[in-house]
């Protein structure tokens, strides 16, 4: 019994939908970080995560609800991966404002000044650009990553970039216990 953790049976299915993950978190932490912090509101870089690394876990959550939903759904079409994108997200958001707020005490974004906005918890612009970025995770991103996985799926570089970037992710994830929020 002599293989490594690569030779595993079930390693590039793990591999895969980790890296899905970390990916989407990823790319939540770039949406957040730089273009709501830094571009649209010229507020300078924020790190918007409770981490420290670059990475959103709710939007990795987020993808594979998404994904899901979309399956159940049978969603394939681009205009309605948008529809149904924006519709999920801005229900998702509304029922975590409220969540949220009874968990910490407050809430963690205001929209009150946006235009159509439901007490502050939703509106128009963030939906619809939530809309955007799920249209493109499905749409253009997921195919791609997934061509990718395929051509790289037996590169030993591959899974050894990835069991580090898992293990930092793991890292500064159980390290939240002890050092706390990023949030100050």
């Amino acid at each position: 019994m002599n293989k490594n953790i690569f030779e595993w049976k079930y390693w590039n299915t793990f591999r895969n939908y980790a890296e899905y993950f970390l990916i989407y978190c990823f790319f939540g932490w770039v949406y957040e970080s730089i273009w709501c912090c830094m571009i649209y509101h010229r507020l300078g870089f924020v790190n918007r995560g409770f981490l420290f690394g670059p990475w959103l876990p709710i939007y990795g959550f987020g993808f594979f609800i998404i994904l899901g939903i979309f399956k159940l759904l049978k969603v394939k079409k681009p205009v309605w991966v948008f529809v149904v994108g924006t519709l999920v997200a801005v229900t998702a958001e509304l029922i975590a404002s409220y969540i949220i707020e009874a968990v910490v005490g407050y809430p963690l974004w205001d929209y009150t000044g946006y235009f159509m906005n439901f007490d502050g918890r939703i509106a128009l612009e963030p939906g619809l650009m939530f809309g955007l970025l799920i249209w493109l995770a499905i749409c253009i991103f997921q195919p791609a990553i997934i061509k990718l996985q395929e051509k790289f799926k037996t590169s030993k570089t591959h899974n050894i970039c990835f069991s580090l970037i898992i293990i930092l992710f793991l890292i500064d994830l159980v390290s939240r216990i002890w050092l706390g929020s990023n949030f100050k």
